[in-house]
């Protein structure tokens, strides 16, 4: 017989259950939807609670062009990656390009995020 699917079950120590109650008004609520973007309240709450990095919210208005860029971007991964497997990356400039095009779309994404709009957490202090 074929034993479970899925991921192992976690200790005890890692399962959350423990549940903390917060009461905001309209404002506040939608001023927290409005910055956790697409990412799941609680998993929004937990993080900024925790001061771990927060993903930036995406305007509704430039989703589905972030996206695309996602896609875009994967691409010129897939293709640098193929490349370099069948032996055809060696020339410099190719590679320069390569990695220019994928700094740009990675720029551009950024833009639609609207740099300096979201609010950044400092990650944990490695130290």
């Amino acid at each position: 017989m074929a034993g479970k699917r899925g991921p192992a079950p976690k200790p005890d120590e890692e399962k959350r259950q423990v549940r903390v109650s917060v009461y905001l008004t309209p404002a506040e609520l939608s001023e927290l939807d409005q910055r956790r973007g697409g990412m799941e309240r609680s998993e929004w709450l937990r993080r900024a609670g925790l001061a771990k990095r927060l993903a930036p919210a995406i305007p509704a208005v430039n989703r589905e062009a972030w996206a695309a860029l996602a896609r875009t971007a994967a691409n010129l991964n897939q293709i640098a990656r193929s490349m370099n497997a069948a032996g055809q990356l060696r020339d410099a400039d190719l590679v320069g390009i390569l990695a220019e095009l994928h700094g740009q779309v990675q720029a551009l994404r950024s833009d639609l995020v609207g740099a300096g709009v979201h609010q950044v957490v400092a990650e944990e202090d490695p130290s």
